[in-house]
């Protein structure tokens, strides 16, 4: 059996044509400069060859509907084996997606309770018990009036008895028609035959007489002899009803798993349609509380669509005697009243939603009537997704319904399925793999998530951990998984309960690879990979490769330390804030000081911090609040009226394919206009649009600025060619071609900013620019370098850069594991750059773990899980 990965020659972005070695069923870590390739051969190359491979193993049948990598630059890989990998961009797609998807409890919890689950009565809790004939029959008897000794008789059409019984003697009496309300001896000729007789209060026996009628879902009717009143009664088989005298509650039908599934009708919530949302007006969106009509409050006429409305709008407010000029939020009710039905001339806000809706099918108004919309939880299934008979299934807890546990936090899954106990060996099996993803879920930070929380409302490293409980929680064998920073934003605790799972994993013969710089999983690590010796260019190259232990680290030093505060400190202060049903602790954060956040996983460090104060400074600022979940507070101090509020999180997935180191920091129209300042380029008549790939004027034809060409095949992979007119430069070739005397455009587009830019004439704002990507080490990249073929850290420090295109100061910034994706190098000159900014009168506020900003910031801010 091997005992090792081998790769041999692989050559993907600045790899110099590496060869190594990846134990099997052990741990590696890959760790290095940010640049350096660790996630060109980790991902790049080992996990997108091997899932390519491991696809093509599939039927033809399969591989036609799977998307496939390419195939990679590399000589040899050997052995391939199944392979599962976490990069740190994920999209979140689909608005009903929610955690408990996330985490597959979903299907596991369809499963539980369509196999193992009870119906229940959900306002007694007492087991639904089989409804019988003769119980049915007795309820009914009070409504034709019979009272206790009186005859009640029993019939059946003629026509169906004929037909279904009619090797049967004929029985002793019959009715002629529901008018004549007299039964009489038998007559073959009257339409309803007697089928049986009881008296009420002795109806023993009647069960057994009515079951062949009843098996043939034949309709039977009552008749009263003394009350003279005729019924029909259908009994439907297999009722069961709660066994509490005068309860009504009765069981609902579940013959398929599909009634316990949100994305179905059968299973999902009639009012919301499986979402566990509705969308209604936003009245954030339709009028501003703060202002006056006067000053533009009502933001829905704000819209050009309804711009000739506001005048009369004011008509109609004077008429009424209500103040123009006072805030919107202290006008009395007349006003919104007025405001939504209309008067005179002015017709409302009901009017105008009428009309939206009358021209929904334009895409331009779909677009405009989402924008002000705001989803709310459904009231019907309480944002559960699902129909009111979820509430009748129980597993073996009288208190717990699939309702309710629908409703739970992770921490109190965790709990309740620690002390569930089922008997069937299945159910067992099931119980014990939604308690491995839940235990693992809690160790990791995630305990405090609501299962219905939306999975496109969580923070990007939550959203990772979510997904990497899938893999976690995996019982195969023999597969290889890659993971790219999976410990980012963890605490010491949680970086723990993440090893256990990695372990594992291992136990079941599995292999795992990390690309971590944290020194917690390089020590646990059985293998250590060690990519360098710089970024770019000067990377590609492994410094180390062996046993863990033997490897000696090398120490990092630095002078950096907290600036010294100011003699007279003003602050921020942030009185209860409030977001997602949660009420956190008071904050207070000194200004024009760096400013260190730290604490558990879910201690609300980003719900505060960005969605509350950094989404309300943007209010006082610009008068609009940012595009995410909004969160409230008691009281807002600040005595600074801050120029800017810039976040840089840790969301990877903004970019576009399009999107690339050039266009993100605004240097490609700075080295086009350099070379259309060429004699070259005025001779031919150029301009700045000729030497771009994403303009007409410059792109080549034939791959449409794409550098190759694409054959589909039908049934194997699409051929991947370099363009043959432009040979992967992208631009018509006699304007790649056009130099400055030192290299032609194509090559200032292809080689390192470190040898371009010096030779480019700047404009103050971009030799500042210049300044900071040299600073934070990305001076390596080239300027068409695609920002989704970049690594984590990359792609956060290209966006602060698009961020920092101005001057900043007098400034906010919010940084959010900024530590991601560097090592510890480049972390000193990360925090260089950030106290140059904060001795510009910039507040800055870093979320992260590290503890390395303890040598940066001046003030620290512990938040606790309470």
């Amino acid at each position: 059996m091997e005992k090792f990965i081998k790769i041999k020659g692989a050559r993907v972005n600045n790899l110099k044509d590496v060869s190594l070695k990846i134990p099997i069923n052990k741990m590696t870590c890959f760790f290095g400069p940010s640049g350096s390739g660790k996630t060109s051969i980790a991902f790049h190359t080992l996990f997108s060859e091997s899932k390519r491979r491991f696809l093509n193993s599939f039927p033809t049948y399969l591989k036609f509907f799977s998307d496939r990598p390419a195939p990679v630059d590399v000589d040899e890989i050997s052995p391939v084996l199944p392979v599962f990998g976490l990069p740190q961009n994920n999209p979140v797609v689909g608005p009903r997606s929610n955690v408990a998807d996330t985490m597959h409890l979903t299907d596991i919890f369809q499963s539980l309770f369509f196999y193992h689950g009870k119906q229940r009565c959900p306002e007694h809790g007492e087991e639904f018990q089989e409804l019988k004939i003769s119980d049915a029959v007795s309820e009914l008897v009070e409504e034709i009036g019979a009272e206790t000794g009186q005859v009640v008789y029993v019939l059946l059409e003629r026509d169906y008895f004929i037909d279904f019984f009619k090797d049967s003697p004929f029985p002793s009496r019959s009715l002629k028609s529901k008018r004549s309300k007299k039964i009489s001896d038998f007559d073959k000729d009257h339409e309803f035959w007697e089928v049986a007789r009881f008296k009420v209060g002795k109806s023993e026996g009647l069960d057994k007489k009515l079951q062949q009628y009843i098996d043939k879902n034949l309709t039977l009717y009552l008749l009263s002899e003394d009350k003279k009143k005729i019924i029909d009664f259908k009994f439907r088989k297999n009722t069961h009803v709660c066994p509490v005298s005068g309860c009504e509650n009765a069981a609902v039908e579940s013959k398929s798993m599909l009634h316990f599934s949100p994305y179905n009708p059968l299973g999902a919530c009639d009012d919301c349609g499986g979402f566990g949302e509705n969308l209604e007006f936003d009245e954030d969106k339709l009028w501003d509380t703060n202002k006056s009509v006067n000053e533009g409050g009502v933001l829905l006429l704000n819209y050009k669509r309804f711009g000739t409305q506001i005048d009369k709008l004011k008509k109609a407010l004077k008429k009424n005697k209500i103040a123009l000029d006072k805030p919107i939020g202290s006008l009395p009710k007349s006003f919104f009243d007025l405001l939504y039905e209309g008067e005179g001339d002015y017709l409302g806000f009901d009017h105008y939603f009428s009309y939206l809706e009358r021209k929904r099918y334009k895409m331009n108004v779909r677009i405009f009537i989402r924008n002000i919309q705001k989803s709310v939880p459904c009231e019907t299934c309480s944002g559960t997704r699902m129909g009111e008979h979820v509430r009748q299934f129980f597993l073996n807890e009288k208190e717990t319904s699939f309702y309710d546990l629908l409703t739970m936090d992770i921490a109190e899954l965790e709990s309740y399925f620690k002390d569930l106990n089922l008997k069937s060996r299945d159910a067992k099996k099931a119980v014990k793999k939604v308690k491995d993803i839940l235990d693992s879920a809690v160790g990791i930070g995630l305990g405090h998530l609501s299962t219905l929380r939306k999975s496109k409302t969580v923070s990007a490293g939550e959203y990772q951990r979510l997904l990497l409980l899938k893999y976690l929680s995996y019982e195969g064998v023999g597969s290889l998984f890659v993971f790219d920073e999976p410990s980012l934003g963890l605490s010491l605790d949680e970086k723990k309960a993440l090893l256990k799972g990695f372990e594992k994993l291992l136990k079941q013969k599995n292999t795992v690879v990390l690309i971590d710089h944290g020194v917690f999983f390089q020590d646990k690590a059985d293998f250590l990979v060690e990519m360098g010796p710089g970024s770019g260019k000067k990377g590609g190259f492994i410094e180390y490769m062996g046993e863990g232990k033997k490897y000696k680290r090398k120490k990092i030093s630095h002078n950096l330390s907290p600036l010294k505060p100011k003699p007279k400190r003003e602050w921020i202060e942030l009185k209860t804030p409030e977001i997602y049903g949660k009420v956190y602790q008071d904050i207070k954060i000194p200004t024009d000081e760096i400013t260190w956040v730290k604490g558990p996983s879910g201690s609300g460090k980003t719900s505060v911090l960005i969605n509350t104060l950094a989404n309300h400074l943007n209010y006082r600022k610009d008068g609009e609040y940012l595009d995410m979940t909004r969160g409230k507070f008691s009281k807002l101090k600040s005595d600074i009226e801050f120029d800017n509020i810039i976040i840089v999180d840790a969301n990877l997935n903004r970019y576009t394919s399009r999107s690339s180191v050039g266009s993100m920091t605004d240097l490609f129209p700075v080295v086009r206009k350099h070379f259309a300042k060429t004699s070259m380029a005025k001779t031919l008549g150029l301009k700045d649009g000729h030497f771009s790939y994403h303009s007409e004027l410059g792109q080549c034809p034939k791959c449409q600025g794409k550098g190759v060409t694409v054959v589909e095949m039908q049934f194997l992979e699409d051929i991947v060619l370099v363009c043959e007119d432009c040979q992967g430069k992208r631009l018509k070739p006699i304007y790649a071609e056009v130099t400055d005397g030192k290299r032609t455009v194509h090559e200032a587009f292809s080689q390192p900013l470190s040898e371009v830019i010096p030779d480019i004439d700047l404009t103050p704002k971009f030799k500042r620019i210049f300044e900071y990507i040299k600073i934070l080490n990305l001076d390596y990249l080239s300027l068409n370098r695609g920002i989704n073929s970049l690594s984590g850290g990359e792609k956060q420090r290209i966006y602060l850069l698009n961020k920092l295109q101005k001057d900043i100061s007098n400034s906010i910034l919010f940084f959010e594991n900024i530590s991601f994706g560097l090592s510890s190098k480049e972390l000193v000159q990360v925090g260089e750059f950030l106290q140059n900014l904060s001795a510009k009168n910039n507040t800055i506020i870093i979320i992260d773990q590290d503890d390395f900003f303890e040598n940066v910031a001046s003030h620290v801010l512990n938040f606790s899980d309470d």
